[in-house]
């Protein structure tokens, strides 16, 4: 008779490596997860960007009448709010400074929820969501996928690089003395 603990045993001798195999894999996606939160999320707030430019006047007078900016005159912040949308929209969706624009993203994505009173509560629940999405990127990053992952690639390599020519300076420095 088969003791308990070796069927334990044999038991996870299977498990784990299956176990081990899905969290791999799952792993794997996460460049594809990153950039399609990257994506989706710019494609909001670019096309918000867009809606503002062909219409600038209904912009400012949006900004005017309905939307209360503390601080900002209307045409100012109509103005900084279009450049957030679409500069950051950009940024965001290639990877570059990835983290700096989510979180400027996710800034004007709190204005706008309390700017704006008449927000419907699926509104306000979709601007939660959204800043979760972007609270993520804030703290993960842009993903391997992205303008800023190929410049660490660029700058690690290259301080590689440097390091090993400064070892062989040094060193025929030390043979030549």
């Amino acid at each position: 008779m088969t003791h308990p603990a070796g069927l334990l045993t044999r038991a996870a001798d299977r498990a784990v490596p299956l176990y081990l195999w899905l969290v791999h894999g799952l792993e794997a996606l996460l460049p594809l997860f990153d950039l399609s939160v990257r994506l989706y999320l710019a494609n909001i707030f670019w096309k918000g960007g867009m809606v503002k430019l062909s219409s600038w006047v209904s912009t400012v007078m949006l900004f005017t009448m309905v939307y209360d900016v503390p601080i900002l005159s209307p045409e100012m912040a109509a103005y900084l709010s279009t450049v957030v949308e679409l500069g950051g929209s950009f940024l965001l969706a290639i990877g570059l400074a990835g983290r700096w624009a989510a979180l400027s993203l996710f800034g004007l994505n709190i204005v706008a929820a309390l700017s704006y009173g008449q927000l419907s509560e699926a509104a306000l629940q979709e601007a939660f969501y959204w800043g979760v999405l972007f609270l993520y990127l804030v703290l993960h990053g842009p993903g391997l996928i992205s303008v800023d992952a190929l410049l660490d690639r660029f700058y690690r390599r290259r301080q590689a690089l440097s390091s090993v020519d400064d070892a062989v300076s040094k060193e025929s420095v030390r043979h030549n003395t």
